[in-house]
């Protein structure tokens, strides 16, 4: 093989390569006596079809799959013997006609072109001086959420027979699906109790049940989602007869025992307990993501280094691209937002190279300090990403099982996490107190100022918050 470096500025390289043809050849000689010993052709005894026959059968397929994986071959080990990375697949262009190599008997000259990763001096983490937020659960915070739990576990009083249902009241009802005046499996229920308006029905099904009172009969006409998950229902029109039993008006628990008791716990002391755990575990949630952030822009500003173009672009795309999907299923488009498309493209360059900064340092000091994914953190990425999809676990092992580059994607958040506990370890930090606001809000303000994120991502921040909120909730769920 001979190697000629044709260009090398900055981080890109530019390589012509050539593979002799009996270099070429000798490996599908090889291939087709392979093929020879284990085919079966009829006139021939098994391994004693001569090999002039199989290079009449498949000489000319084993040829290109044997330049394909040269190809494949030179390419990498002209990187690794100049000690090179590639940031992304190096881009190959044959110089020569693949048929003028099989036919003519040529060597087979290409172009490697591609971008490598820069070399990076790691600085000293100890010299690293960090603020470490911490915040405690105030009675405020137990107040707040012991409110809010009791405002979403409503209790429901039966009304008076004359009284019309409306949204926000809980109807008790008997009903009949039918398709094409079919009943179908799994569309009857007796004593069904559905709160108006909390969309747990298909289609406007609620919607048509709002005036109604105890007593009153109705024929409810929806259609099925098209990607409901019932296959033989998804997209069919069906009616249903619907007959109400009673309308029950809402009420709002109380914060007392009986409410703890609700939510699976002994007593309102227990839940109080609980609440402040999980508070505390959604601040302590926050505080390592402030601290997270706080360390990356630290090594980013103490690192300077040549940013792969080619990672750049791949990242904005990926943006971009969620980006006209939001939009798209919103309904809106590019003029519709804040900011000029010039703006949001700046900003989302300006993400792009971030992005692939921390990248790079995360990727490098795990690199250099060896450290590396065990089967349990596998395990435990793969064991988290079945729980999404209940019923699909086979399936979704055996893709990532058979699909090494997705159990990367899956398990990069985990190896990130273990490089930034790595890097902390070894800083200097400082405890300081702060409030619940400062953990769940000053991020909003900080970008509303900054004025460089479109209105969509400018809601990164609210959304903090409104987890925050939701958490307090899930107590119920964790009964």
């Amino acid at each position: 093989m001979e190697v000629k470096e044709l260009k090398s500025k900055g981080l890109k390289r530019e390589f012509s390569i050539t593979i002799g043809f009996d270099d070429l050849n000798g490996k599908k000689l090889k291939k087709l006596q392979d093929i020879a010993s284990k085919a079966k052709i009829d006139g021939f005894r098994p391994g004693k079809v001569p090999t002039a026959h199989i290079e009449k059968l498949y000489g000319q397929s084993v040829m290109v799959e044997v330049i394909e994986e040269r190809v494949s071959e030179a390419s990498q080990s002209v990187l690794k013997d100049r000690d090179l990375r590639a940031a992304v697949k190096p881009d190959v262009k044959l110089n020569i006609d693949m048929n003028e190599v099989i036919d003519n008997n040529k060597d087979l000259v290409f172009i490697m072109n591609c971008e490598v990763l820069p070399e990076i001096e790691i600085t000293d983490f100890s010299k690293i001086k960090l603020d470490k937020p911490v915040s405690k659960p105030k009675e405020k915070d137990i107040k707040d959420a012991l409110e809010y739990l009791a405002k979403q576990n409503k209790s429901f009083k039966e009304a008076p027979g004359k009284i019309k249902s409306k949204d926000g009241d809980q109807v008790t009802l008997d009903y009949i699906g039918k398709i094409d005046d079919i009943a179908f499996n799994g569309g009857t229920a007796n004593d069904a109790n559905l709160v108006l308006g909390s969309k747990s029905f298909i289609d406007n099904f609620e919607d048509q049940l709002v005036g109604l009172k105890k007593g009153d009969k109705k024929l409810v006409k929806v259609k099925f989602p098209d990607n409901y998950q019932s296959p033989e229902l998804a997209g069919k029109k069906a009616t249903f007869d619907v007959e109400i039993k009673k309308v029950s008006k809402a009420q709002e628990s109380k914060v007392n025992d009986d409410l703890a008791k609700s939510l699976g716990m002994d007593n309102l002391e227990a839940l109080k307990k609980n609440l402040k755990e999980r508070i505390q575990q959604d601040f302590d949630s926050a505080a390592r993501m402030k601290l997270k952030d706080s360390l990356l822009d630290v090594l980013e500003k103490k690192h300077k280094f040549e940013l792969p173009e080619s990672m750049v672009n791949q990242e904005f795309d990926q943006m971009w691209s969620q980006l006209q999907q939001q939009l798209e299923q919103q309904k809106k488009e590019l003029k519709d937002l804040e900011l000029s498309e010039k703006e949001i493209r700046k900003n989302y360059i300006e993400i792009s190279e971030k992005r692939v900064c921390t990248g790079l340092l995360i990727a490098e000091i795990g690199k250099q300090n060896n450290i590396q994914l065990e089967d349990k953190d596998i395990n435990k990425a793969l064991q988290m990403e079945m729980q999404r999809y209940p019923g699909q676990e086979r399936e979704i092992l055996d893709y990532y099982q058979k699909n090494q580059d997705a159990i990367r994607q899956l398990t990069a958040p985990i190896f990130e996490d273990k490089v930034i506990d790595f890097i902390l370890d070894k800083v200097v930090l400082k405890d300081i107190k702060v409030s619940r606001e400062d953990l769940f809000e000053t991020g909003v303000k900080e970008e509303l100022k900054s004025k460089k994120k479109t209105k969509s991502s400018t809601t990164s921040g609210k959304k903090s918050k409104l987890k925050y909120k939701a958490k307090k909730a899930s107590a119920k769920k964790d009964k």
